[in-house]
């Protein structure tokens, strides 16, 4: 195996990388929404780092130039590792759009080849954070956002496990990037906590109907991202401005890459960044 082929596991304070190599170093397909920048971004170079030769990795994202740089990238790190990128918006697009993207990736291997399946629903957006419950009186522009943060999630979600439902060996793998939003209020973020927490109960729900599949809320904590930053604009968000500076994204991804790794959480469960 060349040096570009070979698995790299450096997560943070990891006692038990030999876990995590077996964890991640099979033929894996991974899916990854909002993989442009952020959470997204670093999550998906991790995941081609640590995945077998032969993988396919499929970035979904509607930042063209933004996911052709992070192919590009990873294909230099780990040439052997297929990459596919899936220029869409899935505030607008349809299940045949959605169908069509996992079905280009697939295209020339049989789901059943693939030792592990893993899809991270990562999209999400902020909103208006300068609106309150009491102007929220437009029926057009909430439909607009649970289309995004909510719709498109639930679909994708089953057209991936549809196209892996024959794999009965098979490590199947579904993670969601939730919040604190979902569980605590927050003035002002009413679409964003409700969003956060609808994703949540449906990824609970599925952990209690598929048994087999794995399923994961996390919430990667205070990170340093472009959504923060609009946070931190917004001055009457004391609660957040407070809390001082915020993780980076390598580090929160760095702590779910080991949380599945050791496989310990109960399905559906909600875990922080923070939770012991």
């Amino acid at each position: 195996m060349s040096e570009s082929d070979s698995v790299h596991v450096n997560f943070s304070s990891m006692e038990d990388s030999a876990s995590v190599t077996d964890y991640w170093n099979k033929k894996t397909f991974a899916l990854v929404t909002g993989a442009s920048r952020g959470i997204g971004r670093t999550l998906a170079e991790k995941i081609a780092k640590q995945i077998a030769p032969e993988s396919v990795l499929l970035l979904i994202s509607r930042d063209e130039k933004s996911l052709g740089s992070l192919k590009q990238a990873i294909e230099t790190d780990r040439p052997a590792v297929r990459v596919y990128v899936g220029v869409t918006d899935l505030s607008t697009c349809d299940e045949s759009a959605l169908n069509g993207l996992v079905s280009s990736a697939l295209a020339g291997d049989s789901a059943e080849s693939f030792a592990h399946a893993l899809c991270v629903h990562n999209v999400g957006s902020l909103g208006d954070a300068t609106k309150r419950c009491s102007d929220l009186t437009q029926t057009t522009s909430c439909v607009d956002y649970f289309r995004l943060n909510v719709a498109s999630v639930v679909v994708l979600n089953a057209i991936f496990l549809r196209h892996f439902a024959s794999g009965k060996q098979q490590r199947k793998t579904v993670v969601n990037m939730s919040s604190l939003c979902a569980v605590e209020p927050f003035a002002s973020l009413s679409l964003y906590c409700t969003g956060k927490a609808a994703r949540d109960m449906f990824f609970k729900v599925l952990a209690k109907e598929e048994p087999e599949v794995r399923v994961l809320n996390y919430a990667p904590g205070p990170v340093e991202t472009s959504m923060r930053s609009q946070l931190l604009d917004q001055s009457w968000i004391d609660e957040i401005k407070s809390g001082g500076l915020g993780l980076t994204t390598t580090v929160t991804c760095d702590r779910l890459m080991a949380l599945l790794a050791r496989d310990s959480y109960a399905s559906g469960a909600h875990v922080d960044y923070y939770d012991s």
